[in-house]
């Protein structure tokens, strides 16, 4: 019997070829919608723990009430403090560095992105140990002067402009670039190499998108000698990072002292709200969907409501009539499902690829098992639930009235 109410709902579903699609087309876009967003905040998630993992003994030491880059690129401290901290117990490494927002020229293509300038020694220590490692090239040295490091994606060109053209450039070491100060004049500087890619992380995802430059060279360039926007800090042993931080909060005054573990979990706190808020998005599209599919069912049975008279008239129960109907439902949502599910997928994708191609860090796509196993059943529930009131009305036609019913 089931082969043959099988056969009979496919055959209903593709009398109505267009409206059949439209309705899938509804169900298609609204799981894989659901699909997508959770795939890119799993993803994120992923990539942010991860972060969470490999900054564990970072401490990062910002002038006044400050736990952004932006306020980091906007507010200074003296350098002194480093010295200060290098006596503190358990410091391992500290990375003191002044951050500047400012426009690069590199043949014909004008960029505005965020310069570092670091000390070379201190630096080049503290990104091993964070593990960033040059990719070409060698690191910056002591009394070097107008040299400049590259983020990978810089390096390689591999974004877009504002205005939606590629790149996809490739500055070698021993070429040059033009990095102007805030007021405009220009400054030549000679490129000694670029940083491997730093896997689009939260905290040192942005390196891919900046140019390193030696401290007192960026000092100079904007009048800020003997200043500084921000220190890491690397602690040796983890166990001491609460301690390292209360003793430089009562070292420095006037300083914020925040620990990488933080700034991810403040990271994580945001991004699972947007989860939550994308998900309540997504679930208006499946409800809109599941109209969808009541609406569909509905116009189909009142447009056979003599064929569903006929199949009363000749013996067939009402359970044949909701199975029927059921059958209809279930097959709309359950093909629109696997189809949204693999879109979804591809969207995510396609949406990845994208920003990384505009120069935004986005972490690949993560597909969790789970979710995809709730979103067939919720995808099957809706198909069911759909279908109750399409289905309880066809099996309640009389037999007689349905015969007689003209369209």
């Amino acid at each position: 019997m089931w082969s043959e109410l099988i056969k009979i709902a496919i055959r209903n579903l593709t009398r109505r070829k267009l409206r059949t699609l439209f309705t899938m087309l509804g169900i298609i876009i609204a799981v894989g919608s659901v699909t997508a967003l959770v795939s890119i905040t799993q993803g994120s998630r992923m990539a942010i723990e991860q972060e969470l993992e490999s900054t564990s003994n970072v401490l990062m030491i910002m002038p006044g009430v400050s736990v952004s880059i932006i306020r980091a690129a906007t507010s200074t401290m003296s350098e002194d403090i480093v010295r200060k901290i290098e006596k503190i117990d358990h410091v391992e490494a500290v990375n003191p560095a002044l951050i500047k927002f400012t426009t690069i020229k590199y043949d014909d293509w004008i960029l505005e992105l965020t310069i570092m300038g670091v000390d070379p020694k201190k630096a080049q220590k503290f990104f091993s140990l964070r593990g960033l490692h040059l990719e070409r090239g060698v690191f910056l040295r002591k009394n070097d002067r107008y040299k400049a490091i590259l983020g990978y994606l810089l390096a390689h060109g591999k974004f877009a402009t504002f205005e939606g053209k590629p790149l996809n450039w490739d500055i070698t070491p021993g070429q040059r670039i033009i990095i102007y100060d805030d007021q405009g004049n220009p400054y030549e500087f000679k490129v000694v190499g670029n940083l491997e890619e730093s896997g689009q992380s939260f905290l040192a995802g942005f390196l891919d998108m900046m140019v390193v430059v030696p401290l007192d060279t960026l000092q100079e360039m904007f009048h800020e000698e003997g200043k500084i926007s921000i220190v890491d800090v690397w602690v040796d042993d983890v166990a001491f990072i609460d301690e390292v931080k209360k003793e430089i909060e009562k070292e420095i005054p006037g300083v914020t002292v925040i620990t990488a573990r933080q700034s991810v979990q403040m990271v994580l706190i945001i991004q699972k709200m947007m989860h939550n808020l994308l998900i309540g998005i997504g679930s208006i599209a499946l409800f809109v969907g599941a109209l969808g599919v009541m609406n569909t069912l509905l116009t189909s049975v009142m447009e056979r409501t003599r064929e569903i008279g006929t199949y009363r008239a000749i013996g067939a129960k009402k359970s044949f009539i909701l199975k029927m109907i059921f059958i209809e439902g279930i097959i709309l949502t359950s093909i629109g499902g696997i189809l949204g599910f693999f879109f979804g997928i591809g969207a995510a994708k396609m949406v990845v690829f994208i920003f990384r191609q505009r120069g935004q860090l986005l972490p690949d796509p993560v597909v969790d098992m789970n979710v995809v196993a709730i979103a067939f059943v919720i995808t099957l529930l809706i198909g069911i639930i759909s279908s109750l009131y399409p289905a309880k009305k066809a099996s309640d036609l009389s037999p007689v009235e349905a015969l007689r019913y003209v369209e």
